[in-house]
């Protein structure tokens, strides 16, 4: 079976047109290394791209950011100037710096598949279930970097943060920011869907700092969809990629010093988080779709199911002169 998927997976990658059985489940199917982009595709469709050479955006000339990044590449996922060396010592980054909101979970839903190792690949990061055009948030304040068709990642946002992160959002049904543009914590990134190398709709998720990808698990706990600590601690045993590798000493030295005045905030952040899930579950059990027919225009669809065009835009991250397509989906509520 695997060999099987793997075939068309490579078909699909081609841009024909493909179904698989209908007793492979979507667990099965995220599994597969078709599920997401690897990091030698990644670095394969980084070398087939023209190298830019854009100065940082005024917002990130700053510390600790600018201590990181000299460059600014809104092509390539992982391209840097100046690439990651051997990490003598550690480097602690503030995961809750800046903001109101230091943290948004980008969409609470079931964890498909973890990072590291697919057999001899590595998945670069964790696959989120949702459904097509549930919206995905960032996961903190930055400052978008790219914004556009990858390759495997199909419709894919990076997002540099004020902390020295990157994170990731790969196959969107639609981008809905642009490059340069300013983010909060929990702003729209896009809307959800299955573009790109994608055997089922799911958020591909990345963390990453200077263009090398680490295991989400190491900050966010997935459980509660809230930060484990307030500093992550980036040594040469962050990038393990063993399949769902975290590093043993990984919590220990990120709360030295602040540990009970983190628990406190933590148990706090977890008990809201629980809530933000609970509230986020019924909104999806009640979410409610149309999907367009001839003749539809959104004032129609609007009056029909009583709401506004400014409502319809805002829920599909579309503007009020978009000509629908047959056979979409327009999200109602």
């Amino acid at each position: 079976m695997k060999n099987i998927l793997r075939y068309l997976s490579v078909i699909a990658f081609a841009g024909l047109a493909f179904s698989f059985p209908s007793n492979v489940s979507a667990q099965q199917l995220s599994e597969e290394p078709a599920g997401g982009m690897d990091e030698a595709s990644d670095m394969a469709a980084t070398r087939s791209l023209p190298a830019t050479k854009l100065a940082l955006p005024a917002q990130l000339d700053v510390a600790p950011v600018n201590e990181f990044y000299k460059s600014w590449d809104t092509l390539c996922v992982r391209r840097y100037a100046d690439p990651l060396s051997s990490i003598n010592d550690s480097i602690r980054l503030p995961l809750t710096f800046g903001g109101t909101e230091p943290f948004y979970f980008p969409h609470v839903g079931q964890l498909l598949s973890p990072f590291g190792y697919r057999g001899r690949r590595v998945h670069a990061g964790v696959d989120i279930k949702l459904n097509l055009y549930d919206t995905v948030g960032a996961a903190f304040d930055g400052v978008v970097r790219m914004a556009r068709y990858y390759h495997g990642y199909g419709n894919c946002v990076v997002v540099r943060h004020y902390n020295g992160l990157e994170t990731l959002y790969g196959h969107l049904a639609k981008i809905s920011v642009k490059v340069n543009q300013e983010v909060k914590a929990g702003d729209l990134i896009g809307l959800g869907g299955r573009t790109g190398r994608a055997t089922c709709t799911h958020l591909h998720f990345e963390t990453r700092f200077m263009g090398q990808a680490f295991n989400p698990k190491q900050l966010i706990d997935f459980d509660n969809h809230a930060l484990i600590q307030d500093t992550l601690v980036i040594t040469n045993r962050t990038f393990g990629r063993s399949r769902d590798y975290i590093p043993s000493d990984n919590l220990l030295l990120a709360s030295a010093g602040n540990r009970s005045d983190f628990s406190d905030r933590h148990s706090r952040s977890v008990k809201d988080s629980k809530k933000l899930s609970e509230k986020n579950k019924r909104a999806s059990k009640s979410s409610k779709y149309h999907t367009v027919k001839n003749g539809d225009t959104l004032s129609s669809i609007s009056r029909k199911n009583g709401t506004t065009v400014k409502q319809l835009c805002k829920l599909n991250g579309i503007k009020p002169n978009k000509i629908l397509k047959l056979g979409s989906k327009l999200k109602i509520k």
